[in-house]
């Protein structure tokens, strides 16, 4: 589960190149390189009850291809600090002459507030309305000193992952600030079983019978035998005989296969590997299909991801995987996020009941995910989804001027606006890229990119071109300039 986070952290990182500019009073920039500082927004720590203080939320600023006029494009990475670096985003602000601030999420990167330690009761503001006027302050009092921001400005809310159901929300919540949203694989709806992950990533593996036989008939027989001799030898055979928890193994052993379909990207050149066929590949030129064969396979493409990964350690491996050794004594972007899901969004990715097929271990369950949370916040209760579903609408409601992209691939497409009825998708701009998975989009465009995710971008320019009612043209080189 942890290591879940750690690439939920990692994917949603929605980055931009900045322009320097200059150091003001009241907010104050640390130089990253020649052309690029972060810059620091004194935030109310509790937007309902001001008096408990401020703490300075980090943001940058690219102003490259900014001219006054054009649209205002923030975005937020979500779950994981702010880097800089170009991106689809980024492409398109530039094409419509927008200026475009990346703000850090509460909780995250350097953007905490003063607390000792992250234990339940520091935690309290972490919460999705808090989050949402963060922004929303940020929009009406932006720090005019540092970049001139017309008060008429359109300002248009981008995200991928959890931050596209920020877009979405704000776009929501605050309609009369966020002129429109652009919103990329989004998981619009909260719910504590998320079974359905699983099946997303069955979709996309033409092998995934072999790796459901592994768990079915070799891995889950040990680990609910009891036989201990037996449980540290198939722990050891994956690598991760330190763990003592068998929870924990079992849901180590399940993420290699369900990151690499989350992650899934086409290959952008010849020397690129197609990671799902070459994956499948192994299971086709084994000599056998016996259920022992594929968990061999599968022990052996674990140990590759915890090397590649530099996880080889006891002490990194337990840092990864084990419950226990979650630390809350200083900030630390994983015990957020496991703060945000164990008490709003729940997410619990789980193994789907027999007879339906399973990618994971039947003991990676519901009371799993519940220990550890537990384990970190103490006495907090199971998470209100239903509460968030109530507020926004899940992925079922009617969202104005709201762009989503999903990926046809993406295991938690179910979750997003597509997975939902076909009422629901067709009074909505939403696009489905093909053999796409998490936040394609999002990613820099190149030469390369297949038909489906060409025609993505197309569809948000023309979407957001049509709402700012201007015109685009495609200039000898390719790039689209909309004024």
């Amino acid at each position: 589960m942890k290591t879940t986070i750690i690439f939920f952290i990692l994917v949603v990182l929605l980055d931009c190149s900045v322009l320097s500019v200059h150091l003001t009073s009241n907010v104050y920039a640390r130089n990253v390189n020649e052309t690029s500082q972060f810059y620091y927004y004194k935030q109310f720590i509790d937007h309902y009850d001001k008096s408990c203080g401020t703490f300075s939320q980090r943001f940058l600023i690219n102003s490259t291809y900014y001219k006054p006029g054009g649209p205002i494009f923030l975005n937020t990475p979500g779950e994981g600090p702010i880097t800089v670096k170009a991106s689809g985003i980024s492409e398109i602000a530039a094409s419509f002459n927008g200026l475009l601030i990346t703000i850090e999420h509460r909780y995250y990167g350097e953007s905490y507030p003063s607390i000792k330690n992250l234990t339940t009761p520091n935690m309290k503001f972490l919460t999705v309305n808090q989050v949402l006027a963060d922004f929303a302050e940020f929009i009406k009092n932006p720090p005019t000193d540092i970049i001139k921001i017309p008060k008429d400005a359109k300002w248009i809310f981008v995200g991928g992952s959890y931050a596209g159901n920020l877009a979405t929300w704000m776009r929501k919540k605050f309609p009369k600030l966020v002129f429109a949203a652009w919103a990329s694989s989004a998981p619009l709806l909260t719910k504590i079983n998320f079974f359905e992950y699983d099946q997303g990533v069955a979709h996309a593996l033409p092998c995934h019978d072999r790796v459901a036989d592994a768990f079915k008939f070799v891995i889950d027989p040990i680990l609910l035998s009891g036989n201990r001799t037996e449980i540290t030898a198939l722990k050891s055979q994956f690598g991760l005989d330190v763990l003592d928890d068998d929870q924990d193994f079992a849901s180590a052993i399940s993420h290699p296969v369900s990151l690499m379909v989350q992650s899934y990207f086409p290959p952008t050149s010849p020397s690129e590997i197609d990671t799902i066929p070459t994956f499948c590949a192994a299971f086709t030129k084994a000599p056998d299909n016996k259920p022992e064969t594929s968990t061999l396979i599968l022990a052996q493409v674990t140990k590759f991801f915890l090397n590649v990964s530099g996880i080889t350690t006891p002490d990194a491996i337990k840092t990864n995987f084990a419950t226990s050794a979650l630390n809350t004594s200083v900030p630390n972007d994983m015990v957020s996020f496991m703060y945000q899901y164990c008490t709003q969004f729940g997410w619990y990715q789980i193994a789907p009941k027999p007879p339906k097929q399973s990618l994971r271990s039947q003991i990676v369950n519901r009371d799993y995910y519940q220990k550890q949370c537990n384990f970190v916040f103490p006495e907090i209760p199971p998470p209100h989804v239903k509460r968030i579903v109530r507020q926004f609408g899940g992925n079922t409601g009617r969202f104005s001027r709201t762009i989503f992209i999903n990926g046809e691939l993406d295991p938690w497409k179910h979750l997003t606006i597509s997975g939902s009825y076909h009422k629901t998708i067709s009074r909505n701009k939403v696009f489905l890229i093909k053999y796409a998975s998490h936040i394609n989009d999002l990613r820099f465009p190149t030469s390369v990119d297949s038909d489906s995710l060409k025609c993505a971008r197309k569809f948000i320019i023309e979407t957001l071109a049509k709402w700012l009612c201007v015109k685009c043209i495609t200039d000898v080189s390719g790039f689209v300039k909309c004024q």
